[in-house]
């Protein structure tokens, strides 16, 4: 039994020891480098020998040589054969060797476990010959980080000794083998001078001490220009879309104004551009790699509306237009054009503000007749919107008609009446007739040949008659001569003289079938002179006699603002004595007693001498002291018209007044311009 038991024992024991016999301690090779030999200008011959091989398979050998003290792969020059070497081998190092300096080469196996590198020897090199270029593959077109592969002989197997450009700047070096390595285009590339304006590739390859400049005939892709697909706004940044747009020093310029690079890609530009665009589909100057690029077609903008059914007020206390819309250039707020039916020339918009959605613009017109209601458009880029703002100029006056064509001095001196809706104009020597409704001036009758002022005195109308008298320098030079002119009949006559010293009266009116004239004063070669006396004119048998009524006289010039209102006689009478002014009082002509009635009384409003009050409804405007007075004549209640301001030479005579059809027309002494005033657009104080 312990025999069989001990027999076991041992058979177990053999198997153990069979097995552990079986698996081999793994071993290293172990070589050294010999000599290094024929060290010549043409390179350098490496000897090793091999003691033993070790227990893996072996895939290379050969040398590594460097600066360094200890090479090895990837920091040195590789010269290697695959396979397992013979106990002694050798190999050329023939490239990559500067002449004088000191390398030091070691011996390498590489197994499927390790690379396994002998100790260094150091040897002092005579210099090679550099790398041998051959040609170079990619292209014929090629764009950022494509790759080149370079094919030559002699070359480095370290990539510390490449040394790469393509237009100036570093490329990046990859794949290093005997016969080639690879470039990767970089993105820092220069193009134009001192490159090649065409876009071919300028090469710069150094390797150790040998740099090659090659000219190459790849060709960097130009870039391709989309048509835009899509309108943009204003406020948006534009874009260009298309392939091989990436450029680091890419600029994009719009002739004259300013244009910002937000981002560039491979696809697409994206800029900002505060410009004044011409047109909604504008060119840019791409200017990249080394060219300049006209681009057409790659922007479009969109156009600018007008939000449809606008009624807008400007004038008076409307400062400014506020325009709603869509696409308005907030980025460059006066680059925004709008148009209207009115004459181009003669009416600028200004922009006082802007967003996307709302233009504030205030609008100066110059044209005659200046209209009461216009249309404005919005004409961004070029193009008219759709829709437009209907404008209403709140302005109660407003030019109307220019009379410089009219067969009469229009800006004569002289005196005014209303006739049916016209204004009979007494001046530059003549009676002449306004219409404008028709926009037309014409003379009625010659009275002066000398062309003078002949209702410098005054003039009224009644019943289709005007009355007027001249004085100094008119009709013949002769004062207080006296006339009487039919509209209908278009007869003149001459009546008989005014019998009072005063060649302008302080009052003149008709009432009850007499023309009073009372007051005034008169000049000698002295003084002026004022009268107390008054006198009536008998329109039906022409003659004169003394009205009794006396005028007070002051050290201060005063006239009796008169008008007639529901065919009543009514005058603005101003209390003042030598102390000056005291008040004005609206006054109603008693025919019975031959004077004023008084019916209110009002802090002093002025003086004019001559035709300035017009009755209107229910009320009267009176123009006196250059401004615009309301009169409510049922109440009596005065309130001044604000945004009406006019000249009044005072006591040589008002400017011209008329009405026609509810409206006032004005025009200036020696101003060549009708002005129309619409009581309408009256703002009260």
């Amino acid at each position: 039994m312990i025999r069989r038991i001990l027999i076991k024992v041992l058979a177990a024991w053999t198997m153990i020891s069979c097995g552990e016999d079986e698996v081999a301690p793994r071993s290293n090779p172990r070589f050294s480098v010999a000599y290094v030999q024929d060290i010549n200008a043409k390179g350098a011959e490496f000897v090793a020998n091999v003691y033993d091989f070790g227990s893996e398979e072996i895939l290379e050998y050969g040398f590594v040589y460097s600066k360094g003290a200890e090479p090895r792969i990837g920091k040195g020059e590789v010269i290697k054969l695959v396979g397992r070497p013979e106990n002694s081998f050798k190999l050329t190092g023939d490239h990559s060797m500067s002449k004088g300096q000191i390398y030091y080469v070691v011996a390498f196996i590489k197994t499927e476990q390790s690379i396994v590198y002998s100790e260094p020897m150091a040897f002092t090199s005579l210099g090679v010959e550099g790398f041998v270029f051959e040609r170079i593959e990619g292209g014929p077109e090629v764009y950022y980080g494509d790759t080149l592969t370079v094919f030559g002989d002699r070359l480095s197997t370290d990539q510390s000794h490449y040394e790469i450009k393509i237009n100036g700047a570093e490329a990046r070096v990859t794949d290093l083998a005997k016969n080639s390595f690879k470039i990767i285009i970089p993105d820092e590339m220069g193009f134009g001078y001192p490159f090649d304006y065409d876009g071919k590739l300028v090469l710069s390859i150094k390797i150790l001490d040998k740099r090659l400049e090659l000219n190459s005939d790849l060709q960097f892709y130009a870039p391709v220009f989309y048509a835009a697909d899509r309108e943009s706004k204003y406020e948006e940044n534009f874009s260009i879309k298309g392939r091989y747009l990436r450029d680091p020093n890419l600029t994009i310029r719009y002739p004259n104004y300013h244009t910002e690079l937000v981002s560039n890609s491979d696809t697409l530009i994206v800029f900002k551009a505060l410009a004044n665009f011409g047109t909604l589909e504008p060119s840019f100057q791409v200017y990249m790699r080394g060219r300049s690029y006209e681009v057409d077609g790659s922007v479009r903008i969109e156009p600018t509306e007008i939000e449809p059914n606008q009624h807008l007020k400007i004038g008076s206390i409307y400062h400014h237009l506020l325009i709603k819309g869509t696409n308005f250039n907030a980025t460059l707020p006066y680059s925004n054009v709008f148009v209207s039916d009115v004459e181009q020339e003669a009416q600028q918009f200004y922009v006082d503000g802007m967003a996307s959605d709302e233009a504030k613009v205030s609008v100066y017109i110059d044209v005659v007749p200046s209209p009461r209601f216009f249309k404005v458009w919005a004409f961004n880029g070029g193009v008219k919107s759709s829709h437009y703002a209907t404008i209403e100029n709140t302005e109660p006056m407003l030019p109307y008609l220019r009379t410089h064509s009219f067969p009469f001095n229009a800006a004569a001196d002289g005196r005014s009446v209303t006739w049916r809706d016209k204004g009979i104009w007494l001046a530059d020597g003549k009676i002449s007739e306004v219409d404008p409704k028709n926009n037309s001036g014409r003379i009625l009758k010659a009275v002066d040949i000398n062309r003078g002022n002949i209702a410098s005195s005054f003039a009224v109308i009644h019943q289709d008659v005007v009355y007027f008298a001249g004085k100094e320098n008119t009709i013949s030079d002769t004062p207080g001569r006296f006339y009487s002119y039919n509209l209908n009949s278009g007869i003149l006559q001459e009546l008989p003289a005014i019998p009072s010293k005063a060649s302008t009266p302080r009052a003149v009116f008709v009432s009850g079938g007499y023309l009073y004239f009372g007051g005034g004063f008169y000049r000698d070669e002295v003084d002026v002179h004022k009268v107390t006396e008054g006198y009536k004119f008998n329109l039906a048998t022409q003659t004169w006699s003394t009205w009794a009524k006396k005028f007070p006289i002051s050290d201060y010039w005063d006239f009796e603002n008169t008008f007639v209102h529901k065919s009543q006689v009514y005058g603005l009478v101003n209390e003042v004595d030598d102390s000056g002014y005291h008040g004005t009082r609206l006054m109603r002509f008693d025919p019975s007693r031959e004077d004023w009635t008084e019916l209110a009384k009002y802090p002093y409003l002025g003086y004019t001498n001559g035709y300035s009050a017009m009755s209107l409804g229910d009320a009267v405007y009176v123009f006196i002291g250059e401004a615009l007075v309301k009169i409510d004549m049922d109440s009596y209640r005065k309130r001044t018209i604000s945004g009406i301001s006019l000249y009044d030479r005072g006591y040589t005579g008002p400017p011209f007044f008329f009405l026609s059809e509810g409206k006032i027309y004005y025009a200036a002494y020696n101003e060549y311009l009708i002005h129309q005033i619409d009581p309408f657009y009256f703002r009260e104080q």
